[in-house]
């Protein structure tokens, strides 16, 4: 997770900007800016992955840039063929940095050194020992200007942007915090107890919090993100009824629960007999992925179970990609949870929001009522 504030050179009205690359899920890189004169925040994502680059590349794919780092050139985010952060056990990867990089690039002024204030997010345990924090501070920044070249799609120039990230101003915060500022969170007192479920792409990770204190023991890191749920959708699908791939999932898994369904092809418009066949696996196939769901939702449930969770006795709150597919059983799981709203940028927009509190030139709670999108 990362956050970072920029002030240019000759700029009257500092820019605040943060990223966060996928806390649990290591799978996506997602940036949301402050734009101070309009007060107003604009977000994007590009998956965090890096492959071979060239800066002679005509066909670039959407929400992927080609970048120039010292003597090597990457092709950075969704079109990348190669490493992504997700095969990382350690968050100090070339794939991380590259994708930070690569962000500040395409945010940074074209003709001036900005100077970047920045903000890096850990995993809970990781954040809670103070030498592996000012490890990846040191990693990730470095006290030399630093120089970027930049192709953000297939017509734009190879553009060279220049950058300082001040440490001093730069500091660490452990992932999942930034969902306890959002307008939506229960309200933060210092006897409060709150509960974060940030359900990514690959992972769980569940903190508590007590005021803004983490609680390190009741932690929670456990492989229920939304790629394990696609996978075993697949699977019982393709057992129940016929091949059924993992993309196919994916896509349906992103559309209302009504309407996550297998959908036959249909042979012969005017045949009764197969219309009503259809539309069983449609009525069957969507119980199906239900129990599924639900069962997922049991197992996040018992991990907290198995933290000793006072369930029953606090605020529960459900951010990530994954918690917007299945809110309705983690409600029906949990009872009172709040599914906060942008679920998938929460940390991204919390974070923004710590960020500029603590800069004297904004110094206040900036507005999430107006995202726009980059």
């Amino acid at each position: 997770m990362l956050s970072y504030a920029i002030t240019g050179k000759n700029t009257t009205s500092p820019k605040s900007l943060l990223i966060f690359e996928g806390t649990c899920t290591k799978e996506e890189t997602k940036v949301a800016e402050y734009l101070k004169e309009k007060d107003t925040v604009r977000v994007f994502q590009f998956r965090t992955k890096i492959g071979a680059g060239d800066f002679r590349d005509d066909a670039i794919e959407n929400d992927t840039f080609i970048i120039g780092v010292k003597d090597k050139v990457f092709k950075v985010g969704n079109g990348a063929r190669g490493d992504g952060a997700e095969l990382e056990t350690s968050k100090q990867s070339i794939v991380h940095k590259n994708c930070t990089m690569a962000a500040v690039a395409k945010l940074v002024s074209d003709n001036e050194v900005d100077t970047v204030n920045l903000a890096v997010g850990l995993p809970a345990k990781e954040w809670a020992v103070v030498s592996k924090r000012e490890d990846y501070k040191d990693f990730m920044f470095p006290s030399s200007t630093i120089e970027v070249k930049i192709k953000e799609n297939s017509t734009s120039p190879v553009k060279t942007k220049k950058f300082k990230i001040n440490k001093e101003k730069s500091c660490v915060f452990p992932e999942s915090i930034g969902a306890l500022f959002m307008d939506d969170s229960p309200k933060v007192t210092p006897t409060s107890y709150i509960g974060v479920l940030d359900l990514g792409n690959l992972n769980l990770n569940a903190t508590l919090w007590q005021g803004i204190e983490l609680q390190q023991d009741e932690s929670i890191t456990s492989e229920l993100g939304g790629s394990i749920l696609i996978q075993e959708v697949s699977q019982e699908l393709s057992a129940e009824f016929s091949r059924c791939d993992e993309k196919y999932v994916a896509q349906m898994l992103k559309k209302v629960p009504e309407k996550r369904h297998l959908t036959p092809r249909v042979k012969n418009p005017n045949d009764k007999d197969e219309a009503k066949y259809n539309q069983k696996i449609i009525d069957d196939s969507r119980e199906l992925i239900h129990k599924i769901e639900l069962d997922h939702a049991k197992k996040v449930k018992r991990c907290c179970d198995g933290r000793n969770w006072s369930i029953d006795y606090m605020d529960i709150v459900a951010i990530g990609g994954t918690s917007s597919i299945i809110k309705d059983e983690l409600k029906e799981v949990f009872g009172n949870i709040t599914i906060l709203k942008n679920s998938e940028m929460c940390n991204a927009l919390g974070f923004l929001r710590m960020l500029c509190s603590r800069m004297p030139e904004i110094n206040k709670v900036i507005p999430l009522t107006d995202i726009k999108n980059f």
